[in-house]
């Protein structure tokens, strides 16, 4: 008796091996997607008319990171400061990035929220509920639009 269930609490850990090892694995799945595409996809399912691309400088100020340290960054962001919807895409250098992205994006969706608490409902609802911070392999997505799940998903089905 002893020895089956020393057989089945053997065959139960190698099982969480290998599914750790497997979801480990496609988490960092380097894509060779172009980030033109990945863009085309997502933006195809978020309203991008309050919106306006961000240059190089604009990225360093909102997200406090450098663009040139990767191999693609593109930023659209609110037309005007009563606005909350925005969309990040970043195409890492090394999977070793995410964490910074991480920081920078939960970091960005904090001052926001301080931004609007209190007076912009909308905003801070729209911060609150429907904003996406996603890291997949060498891709990073943090998108605020009523329709984030959408992007979501087209950003993961361009990689």
């Amino acid at each position: 008796m002893k020895t089956v269930v020393f057989e089945i609490i053997r065959f139960v850990c190698v099982a969480l091996t290998v599914v750790l090892i497997v979801s480990y694995a496609m988490k960092n799945k380097v894509s060779n997607a172009d980030i033109k595409d990945v863009t085309e996809a997502v933006t195809a399912q978020i309203n991008t008319e309050n919106m306006q691309q961000a240059d190089n400088q604009m990225i360093k100020r909102l997200y406090g990171i450098n663009p040139e340290d990767y191999e693609g960054c593109v930023l659209y962001y609110p037309n005007t400061n009563m606005d909350a919807e925005e969309l990040l895409i970043v195409k890492l250098s090394d999977v070793s990035q995410q964490s910074d992205l991480l920081t920078a994006a939960e970091k960005r969706i904090d001052t926001q929220k301080k931004t609007f608490d209190g007076y912009g409902v909308e905003q801070f609802a729209l911060l609150t509920d429907n904003s996406v911070i996603q890291a997949s392999g060498n891709y990073f997505l943090l998108v605020v639009s009523k329709t984030s799940d959408k992007a979501k998903s087209a950003f993961l089905g361009a990689l």
